[in-house]
């Protein structure tokens, strides 16, 4: 079992997120970007990754060929081999000059699939998905894995090529801490097949001559987590596969929602691997941080999202408002049930408000002279003249942001220097004060579950 302090690598979902990197990346264990990513914004991603990989903070490219594979219509709850849920409604001219809206790959995606070739292309110029069984042919697998491979480690340097100013600091590019093997969604009705191509890939990677350590990513369905047969399989087969690292991602795996059963064997399943591997959650929160000391080398996550992630996004689903995250109970919440605790815990002063729930350089800069500033986490505006609904302001969801992510540093350097038995403790502290506020009660019933899981053998 590893020993080693929990690492926090963040996720960088856009350009527009760029400034939390750059304030923030002497603080960071590493960055992660999305290969869609890279394919969106090719030289701008290239030169923040050159920027924040000259101060050690290591990096990582997602190659993100799940997105290639068969996916559950959330919607519908349906296995689609269609591969629509990449694809966007685009306005195209005919040849007469009229215009026409047509369903097509997004750009980024499309892009994507050229670059790393077969199957990929195909699955693109098909709109059919990847199948296992396409996977299991070794002459395909080997040329999925070595373009993969390449993809990540070369990307960025063929970008910098293009540069005239960023040519000459080829030789500084950092290299990736670790390659990424390629990887599929394990969809439940073919769990048995997926899992076999997933391995076979992570062999093949493996078995390459890179240099460099080589990860694998489980991208699997929170049900699998109950399956006594599939964790049975990645305990006993995924070391054999060669890798040194696997970053976990359950999709529909809600830390804070998820039952005590479920928690037990996500712990349990990180305590066997860490004993041969180095084990990552791909999408985790509080509860995966804290299984560093089960275990668990770090988590990774967005910048004030991202901690649980689904394979596919909910189409149409509007983007939800960035709330506080309120320390204690490790959750984001909304300002005004916040307040409603304050009396009743004798938060008067600005001074209790630090002491009680943060005293990071925002939650100072904002709550300074009055408990009235807390409002400012939660500034609402109607964002054009004919809207009908109030929008987070822009500049709330940026000090919810930079909040969520001090805090998270903050758990990071207590988790560091706490022992178990006194994180436990905390937890259960939070619980009862927190978990009996009434306006809070029913966010904070995870404390418990977690303070009984951590502390069980």
């Amino acid at each position: 079992m590893t020993s080693a302090p929990p690492q926090v690598v963040i996720r960088l979902g856009s350009h527009a997120e760029k400034e939390y990197v750059v304030k923030l990346d002497q603080f960071l264990d590493g960055l992660i970007v999305g290969a869609n990513l890279f394919e969106a914004t090719p030289g701008a991603t290239a030169s923040l990754l050159l920027r924040v990989g000259a101060k050690r903070t290591h990096l990582y490219v997602d190659p993100m060929t799940y997105a290639y594979g068969a996916y559950v219509d959330p919607t519908s709850g349906t296995v689609r081999n269609d591969l629509d849920w990449i694809k966007s409604d685009q306005i195209k001219k005919r040849p007469s000059g009229t215009k026409e809206t047509i369903r097509d790959f997004k750009r980024s995606y499309r892009a994507l699939a050229e670059r790393l070739g077969p199957p990929l292309g195909e699955a693109v110029r098909n709109s059919a998905a990847v199948s296992p069984e396409v996977l299991l042919d070794p002459g395909i697998r080997s040329s999925l894995c070595n373009s993969v491979v390449q993809y990540q480690l070369s990307r960025m340097n063929i970008e910098l090529k293009k540069d005239e100013e960023l040519k000459d600091y080829i030789e500084e590019a950092p290299r990736p801490a670790a390659v990424f093997a390629p990887y599929f969604y394990v969809e439940p009705s073919q769990s048995a097949d997926w899992l076999d191509a997933n391995f076979r890939m992570m062999e093949t990677t493996a078995a390459l001559d890179l240099g460099c350590p080589v990860h694998a990513i489980l991208c699997a369905d929170v049900r699998h987590l109950s399956d006594e047969q599939i964790i049975h399989r990645l305990r006993v087969e995924l070391p054999k596969t060669g890798i040194s690292g696997v970053w976990l991602w359950f999709s529909g795996f809600y830390e804070d929602a998820a039952s005590e059963g479920t928690l037990r064997s996500y712990r349990a399943l990180v305590q066997a691997l860490s004993d041969k591997l180095e084990v990552h959650a791909m999408h985790g929160g509080l509860f995966s941080l804290l299984l560093s000391k089960c275990g668990m080398t770090g988590v990774s996550h967005g910048m004030g999202y991202g901690e649980q992630k689904n394979v596919v996004p909910v189409i149409g689903q509007s983007i939800p408002m960035v709330r506080y995250y309120l320390p204690p109970v490790a959750r984001r919440l909304g300002v005004p049930d916040i307040e409603h605790t304050f009396s009743a815990l004798g938060i008067r002063t600005t001074r209790d408000f630090h002491s009680l729930i943060c005293d990071c350089a925002v939650c100072k800069g904002i709550v300074s002279t009055s408990l009235d500033e807390f409002s400012a986490f939660g500034d609402m505006y109607f964002s054009r003249p004919s809207a009908t609904r109030r929008a987070q302001t822009p500049a709330a969801a940026k000090r919810c942001r930079f909040h969520f992510l001090l805090a998270r540093l903050r758990e990071r350097s207590d988790i560091r220097r706490l022992d178990l038995s006194a994180l436990v403790r905390r937890l259960r502290e939070a619980d009862q004060v927190w978990g009996a506020q009434p306006s809070l009660r029913e966010h904070a019933t995870h404390l418990r579950r977690w303070a009984d899981v951590l502390e069980s053998g």
